[in-house]
């Protein structure tokens, strides 16, 4: 299965990994490299996720936790491929991605 990534989940990825790394030099690559296993979990098995509550709305979001940092995937499965919607903080914000398309 392919994977797509809304352009906000990107600057999210970037803007996460630049934070870390100001606190920390080399923590910011620790959060990519994180970023990119739960990447290759959901691509293995992108139905074995927890469901987000989307309210009225018909989609079926996921969402697939990061190791180590405080931040999950959340993706919607498509007919042939994965759509990366954010990468969100848990704790900032909760649903603010609902809306992207």
């Amino acid at each position: 299965m392919k994977l797509r990534v809304h352009s906000s989940a990107e600057r999210e990825l970037l803007a996460g990994a630049k934070w870390y790394e100001d606190r920390q030099p080399g923590l910011g690559d620790e959060f990519v490299d994180e970023y990119q296993a739960a990447i290759l979990r959901t691509l293995a098995a992108p139905n074995s996720f927890a469901r987000v509550e989307t309210n009225k709305s018909r989609r079926i979001i996921r969402r697939c936790p990061l190791n180590r940092f405080p931040y999950y995937l959340a993706y919607e499965v498509r007919d042939d491929f994965i759509l990366l919607l954010a990468v969100a903080h848990e704790k900032r914000r909760p649903n603010y991605w609902k809306r992207r398309r």
